[in-house]
């Protein structure tokens, strides 16, 4: 019995620690309308009329959740900071490297906007999404939950390497706990 309990305890401090950090993110001021596109496979930002420069050729694609971003929020353990919006490729970039990556619309990423604080290697509970990777080949997020790894900018596809980000979709903020993705 005690180690049953001893189990349980665990679960629940575990259960606990996960609500925490996710929730921390909420706390932060956040940006809705990033995207991935079916393309790709790029984490893009779709708030603008022009959908910036899919490395498969033309704008990108919009498919699946709207994912809401935390910015300005401290950097943790858990939580990466240098995440930018790209003003050329509209693609999310880690900017954390002298080398700015490959732009899909010509030469290195160009940062504009809010520093995203990302959560990385928790659990993924709730209205979140994992298997969101920096690629080492374009420095862009992509997703990594298919076999298909999309095309890159640097040619080939994706190459995941670092964190396994955990991003919140529409549907858990604000006491909004139901499944809600963004329907076509």
């Amino acid at each position: 019995m005690k180690t049953i309990s001893n189990i349980i305890y665990a679960a629940f401090a575990l259960t606990a620690l996960t609500c925490f950090m996710l929730s921390s993110s909420a706390q932060a001021d956040t940006q809705d309308s990033w995207r991935f596109c079916n393309k790709c496979h790029a984490m893009f930002y779709n708030g603008y009329p022009d959908k910036g420069r899919c490395a498969a050729g033309g704008g990108h694609v919009a498919q699946g959740f709207n994912f809401i971003l935390p910015y300005s929020a401290q950097e943790t353990k858990q939580a990466q900071a240098a995440w930018r919006f790209c003003n050329k490729c509209h693609a999310m970039f880690y900017d954390g490297y002298s080398d700015k990556g490959r732009c899909a619309a010509g030469g290195g990423h160009v940062a504009q906007g809010f520093n995203f604080v990302l959560p990385h290697d928790v659990p993924p509970q709730g209205v979140v999404q994992g298997a969101w990777r920096f690629c080492n080949k374009c420095h862009a997020m992509f997703y990594d939950g298919y076999p298909d790894k999309g095309r890159c900018a640097a040619g080939g596809g994706h190459v995941a390497q670092g964190f396994n980000f955990v991003l919140r979709y529409r549907g858990n903020l604000e006491n909004d706990v139901q499944l809600n993705p963004v329907h076509e």
